[in-house]
């Protein structure tokens, strides 16, 4: 007995149209090389040396922020199908965030190794499909946290600051609450089925079955935001770590920043150059104006963080792997395929 063939058109499935990507990382590592030797690599090297005992505790945030997915994909297909174990969640989430961090596809390449490890309890089309409404989720918890930035951006107590940050912060919020509106009602409508019907020809009747399918995405949309609150507090430790003032205004000014940096990088894999940039342009808004070296370290601290954390995913997903009992389950869902 084998599995659907849709699991396996999934599992073949390679992000599409992202290997371009490749070609702007040079751009953005180009960016990070002027700005390292812009400010000055050994004034970078001593500010990160000097905060690098709260390297633990900005992971475990790290950590905490990535966790709130879990938590809200498991909201979102509360009525999926077959219960998910949680040693496939934790799996789900490994993948996901490895090949985030680690390949130039981003949040999509993400979740489609995130939607090809719970295809084989809910089918691919499901499975992709409650992708799309995590995506969704995303993007209104990135808006909702704008809002609160972009007030504290337009009052810094801090130093004087200009009012590019706080409008590019509102800009964003902006886009990103209709990006995530526009993704939520894809994922309920014909569109959507006819399109996983073209990229996935074996599953594409399939996709019907997801019309009418009544998904609450309030509890999603909530965990997503409470991760984003987590994210908050992570680049405000950064921001103290590195010798800024602490505080929620300061933690809300470093979001804001990150926000505009990662939507401007958008297009260059994992952000690279861009979220320094963007530290290195606004770091007076976070006190740091006669300490450019601080402002860039910021963004290089936190990406210190995701690479760590994503060894440790790759840890769990290939070290101990052969104790998940992964035969098992395959065994288990095998059964109820042909039941």
């Amino acid at each position: 007995m084998h599995l659907p063939k849709e699991v396996g058109d999934l599992e073949r499935r390679k992000p599409s149209g992202d290997g371009w990507k490749w070609l702007l990382l040079p751009v953005g590592l180009a960016a990070m090389v002027w700005l390292i030797r812009k400010v000055g690599s050994a004034e970078l090297w001593r500010a990160i040396e000097g905060a690098v005992h709260y390297l633990p505790i900005v992971v475990l945030l790290e950590g905490a922020f990535m966790s709130m997915d879990v938590f809200a994909l498991r909201a979102i297909a509360v009525n999926a199908g077959p219960k998910v174990p949680w040693v496939v969640w934790v799996r789900s989430a490994c993948a996901a965030y490895a090949t985030m961090i680690l390949l130039p596809g981003g949040r999509a390449a993400g979740e489609v190794a995130r939607a090809t490890q719970l295809a084989r309890f809910w089918g691919a089309s499901r499975a992709l499909a409650n992708g799309m409404r995590l995506q969704a989720a995303t993007m209104l918890a990135n808006a909702f946290i704008s809002l609160p930035s972009a007030l504290a951006c337009f009052f810094p107590s801090l130093e004087a600051n200009g009012l590019a940050l706080p409008w590019l912060v509102l800009g964003n919020g902006l886009l990103t609450a209709l990006l995530g509106a526009w993704i939520l009602w894809l994922s309920k409508s014909e569109r959507m089925a006819r399109w996983l019907g073209k990229i996935f020809p074996s599953f594409g009747q399939r996709g019907s079955e997801l019309q009418g399918e009544k998904v609450g995405m309030a509890i999603p949309i909530a965990y997503t935001c409470i991760g984003r609150v987590f994210q908050s507090v992570q680049y405000g430790t950064i921001v103290f770590a590195l010798g800024g003032v602490a505080g929620i205004q300061s933690a809300l000014v470093a979001q804001g920043i990150h926000l505009v940096g990662a939507a401007v990088g958008d297009l260059i894999p994992n952000q690279a150059g861009m979220t320094e940039g963007a530290y290195w342009l606004f770091g007076k808004a976070l006190g740091f104006g006669s300490e450019p070296a601080k402002a860039v370290a910021i963004a290089l601290f936190a990406r210190l963080a995701q690479y760590i954390l994503a060894a440790l995913a790759l840890v769990l997903l290939f070290v101990l792997s052969p104790f998940w009992g992964w035969k098992g389950e395959r065994r288990k869902m095998e059964e109820d395929v042909r039941g």
